[in-house]
């Protein structure tokens, strides 16, 4: 079976069970909160489903649930890691940079622009007016950098980098309005209101973290140990399933 097949099979199950709050999904796609991980690989729209593998955006129409169809299998470049959904825009995060797609009509995405940076791991979420990303060591992706990257989107067809904040080995993260939580050394809470004086709010550390949601008040967290529920408004832990 392809790779995206299989990607389509387990993204279906996340779709039967679309109001569940451990949906990878972005089920407000438009709002200003990250409801999909930054390391996801496919992401729904409507009745579009998008899937990446390491070289395609595939995307199937999946309003008959138990007949998806494959509209397109499109090659788009090489070492796409991520997906993530905002609006009318897809984001794709590559070990080589981060191209942006227009989905305002889902079945027939438009790429829009590119952003490039040295060969590195690259999960990306945005809050339409600007993407943050992360890059890190200690993987098959190359370079050796740590640190979060911050474009602005406000000329969405040349998007340009404003800010580098240096971190440990940043993996996940989400976006709130301007609260940005990442994965790196545990849970870093980050004040971005000034993109160019971020400020470090709290650091949940001890916590292996790989990926984090915002939603509902919420930080879904999985790590290598297990999968974590913390309150947004005081970082108090809720609850935890070990792997």
């Amino acid at each position: 079976m392809k790779k995206s097949y299989l990607y389509l099979v387990l993204a279906l199950l996340v779709f039967a069970c679309e109001d569940s709050q451990f949906s990878p999904v972005n089920d407000s796609f438009g709002g200003s909160s990250s409801k999909g991980g930054s390391t996801a690989r496919f992401a729904i729209k409507g009745n579009i489903l998008f899937v990446v593998d390491d070289q395609r955006l595939n995307v199937f129409d999946i309003s008959n649930k138990n007949n998806a169809v494959l509209l397109s299998d499109r090659e788009v470049g090489w070492g796409i890691e991520t997906i993530f959904p905002y609006g009318d825009w897809l984001l794709l995060g590559m070990q080589s940079g981060v191209l942006i797609f227009d989905i305002s009509t889902p079945a027939s995405p438009q790429f829009i622009s590119e952003y490039a940076h040295i060969v590195s791991c690259d999960p990306v979420v945005t809050d339409g007016k600007y993407a943050y990303l992360t890059l890190r060591t200690g993987t098959n992706c190359g370079q050796p950098v740590n640190e979060l990257q911050i474009l602005d989107l406000s000329d969405i067809t040349n998007p340009v980098r404003i800010n580098t904040y240096q971190m440990v080995n940043p993996k996940g993260l989400a976006i709130d309005g301007s609260t940005l939580y990442v994965c790196d050394d545990g849970i870093k809470i980050l004040d971005v209101s000034n993109r160019q004086n971020i400020k470090l709010i709290e650091h949940i550390q001890d916590i292996p973290a790989n990926d984090v949601i915002f939603h509902r008040n919420q930080l879904l967290v999985t790590a290598d140990n297990g999968f974590y529920q913390f309150d947004a408004s005081d970082l108090v832990q809720l609850s935890y399933y070990a792997f």
